[in-house]
C-alpha cells in the first residue's frame, strides 16, 4: 500500500522543497496530502516535525504548495476540416489566342492622295506545336464625294514548331485594290523561319520561302502567273512600360515586279487593351503596270483594341 502511494505520488508532486529536507519526509507529506484527510495530514505533519524541528518551516511551506490545487493543461481540441475536392480548370481548345483590331484615318500620297479610313484585325491562336495567324484589312476613301480609293486583303499562314526557335510555314493570301495597277494579287507558299531573338524586351521574328503569284492587270482580262520568293520580318521591341516601337516588312520577289512592303508604328498604352499612336507604310512595286506610281505612303493615326 505504501509502495502504491509513492509510486502515485511521485508521478503527482510537482513541488521542489529545499534540498536539505529529507527526501522520505517529502514522500510522506505527499502521500498524506493526497488522501485529502486532515487528520491523517495533521498526524504526519506533527510526527515530521517531531523527527526534524529545525525544518518545521519547510514542512509547513511544503503542504501549504501541495494543497493548491492544480489546474489541469488545457489543449484546445484540433479540428481537421473535410477534404475539399479539387476542381481542375478544363483547358479549352486553344492554348493560346490573342489579337488585335486597329481603326485608322490616314492621309496618302502617291497614286492617290486622299483621307480615308481603314480597318485592321489580326487573330494568333496556338494549338499544341501550331500557330494559326489570321490578318485582315479594308480601306475606303472618299475625294469631294467620289470614292476613289478602295482595296482589301487577307492572309492565312500556319506555322508548325519544330523548336522553341525555328518552325516552317504555309501561306496564303489574297489582296484587291481597285485603284493600283494590279487590281488582284494572289499568293501561296510554304517556307521556314525563326525567332531571332526572344525576350521580354525585343522579340525579332523572321521567314523566307519559294511560292507562286497570280497578279490581274486592272482594266484587262490578263493574269500574269510567276514563282516568287517570299520574305518578311517582324520586330517588336518594347520602349518602356508604356511604349513600344513595332517594324514590320513584307517582301514577295517575281519576274513580273518585286513589291516591298514595310510599316513602322509606334503606340502608347491608354489601358489595358487599348493603344493609340502612329504608323507609317510604304508599298513599293518595281514594275507596276498602267504607268502607276513606283511608291504609295500612307502616314496613319491609329487606335488599337487588343485581346
Amino acid at each position: 500500500m505504501a509502495l502504491a502511494a509513492e509510486v502515485h505520488v511521485a508521478s503527482e508532486t510537482v513541488a521542489r522543497p529545499a534540498d536539505d529536507l529529507p527526501r522520505a519526509v517529502v514522500r510522506m507529506l505527499s502521500a498524506a496530502t493526497y488522501t485529502g484527510d486532515e487528520a491523517q495530514i495533521a498526524a504526519v505533519v506533527a510526527a515530521a516535525k517531531s523527527a526534524y524541528p529545525q525544518h518545521a518551516e519547510d514542512i509547513d511551506a511544503l503542504v501549504v504548495e501541495l494543497q493548491v490545487p492544480v489546474e489541469p493543461l488545457r489543449i484546445k481540441p484540433l479540428i481537421v476540416p473535410a477534404p475539399q475536392p479539387v476542381e481542375l480548370e478544363r483547358p479549352g481548345y486553344w492554348e493560346d489566342f490573342n489579337g488585335e483590331v486597329t481603326l485608322n484615318a490616314a492621309e496618302t500620297k502617291g497614286n492617290s492622295d486622299t483621307l480615308y479610313l481603314g480597318l485592321n484585325g489580326k487573330i494568333n491562336m496556338m494549338r499544341r506545336a501550331q500557330i494559326h495567324r489570321v490578318e485582315a484589312y479594308a480601306n475606303t476613301a472618299e475625294a469631294n464625294g467620289v470614292t476613289n480609293q478602295d482595296n482589301w486583303g487577307a492572309s492565312y499562314q500556319l506555322d508548325t514548331l519544330w523548336t522553341d526557335a525555328y518552325f516552317g510555314y504555309i501561306r496564303g493570301s489574297i489582296a484587291r485594290d481597285d485603284f493600283a495597277g494590279f487590281e488582284t494579287t494572289t499568293f501561296a507558299g510554304i517556307g521556314a523561319g525563326a525567332y531571332l531573338v526572344q525576350n521580354e524586351t525585343v522579340s525579332l521574328r523572321s521567314e523566307l520561302g519559294p511560292g507562286y503569284r497570280f497578279l490581274d492587270i486592272a482594266n484587262s482580262d490578263r493574269t500574269i502567273e510567276a514563282l516568287g520568293l517570299y520574305s518578311a520580318a517582324e520586330l517588336d521591341w518594347r520602349l518602356d512600360d508604356d511604349w513600344t516601337l513595332e517594324l514590320d516588312t513584307k517582301v514577295n520577289l517575281s519576274g513580273p515586279t518585286t513589291t516591298v512592303q514595310p510599316t513602322l508604328s509606334m503606340s502608347a498604352a491608354v489601358s489595358d487593351h487599348l493603344r493609340a499612336g502612329m504608323s507609317y507604310d510604304v508599298r513599293y512595286e518595281s514594275n507596276p503596270p498602267l504607268m502607276t506610281g513606283n511608291f504609295d505612303r500612307i502616314l496613319k493615326l491609329d487606335v488599337k483594341y487588343l485581346y
